[in-house]
């Protein structure tokens, strides 16, 4: 069965990118920076999900439209050749013929997303197209790697949700050097 996902970075206080969509504090700590984590957390086993392990598991993609001219910017295109569905108003340009432009509500373009995906899993990528398939209870599972850093502005992943979202955490694990990775479970509509 087709499931609908989500997998982010968030810091300790919620954000998923620094103010000007800034990235760089997911990156590893300069030199002379407290250590991410101290033993005996830096030394036990990673047993997280990650992110080509999710990837495989993946057969179409949704994004927000500001998520995906950031990640435009990156020196490597993370998705493979996955299909895309970009939501968006404005006109759409990208080398990859996988990526398409989609417009409707989140569930209409979820539900475009299912019939791309096959027998494979929707993932959901931006904070606003997160919440919005929160709220809209299209999504079934949501991943959070929480990295040990506050970074007090930015963009935060689920703050303007109109209302309360109820979640199951169905798994806790650390992940890499000092980072906790939650899976949770959503109220999903009846499908």
């Amino acid at each position: 069965m087709t499931r609908v996902r989500a997998y982010l970075a968030m810091s300790l206080d919620g954000m998923v990118a620094a103010p000007g969509d800034g990235l760089d504090w997911l990156e590893p700590r300069a030199e002379g920076a407290p250590p991410v984590a101290d033993e005996p957390w830096s030394s036990s086993d990673d047993d997280a999900l990650h992110f080509g392990d999710f990837l495989d598991r993946v057969g179409c993609i949704v994004m927000g439209r500001r998520t995906f001219d950031i990640v435009t910017g990156f020196p490597d295109w993370p998705y493979r050749d996955l299909p895309m569905l970009v939501a968006t108003h404005r006109p759409l340009e990208h080398p990859n013929p996988a990526v398409a432009a989609a417009r409707g509500t989140i569930a209409e373009i979820v539900d475009q997303a299912r019939e791309l995906a096959g027998r494979k899993d929707v993932y959901v990528d931006g904070a606003t197209m997160v919440r919005d398939a929160l709220a809209s209870r299209v999504l079934d599972e949501l991943v959070v790697t929480v990295v040990p850093t506050v970074l007090g502005q930015g963009t935060s992943l689920f703050g303007g949700m109109a209302a309360p979202a109820e979640l199951t955490a169905e798994h806790v694990v650390r992940f890499g050097d000092g980072f906790v990775q939650i899976h949770l479970s959503c109220p999903a509509a009846d499908r």
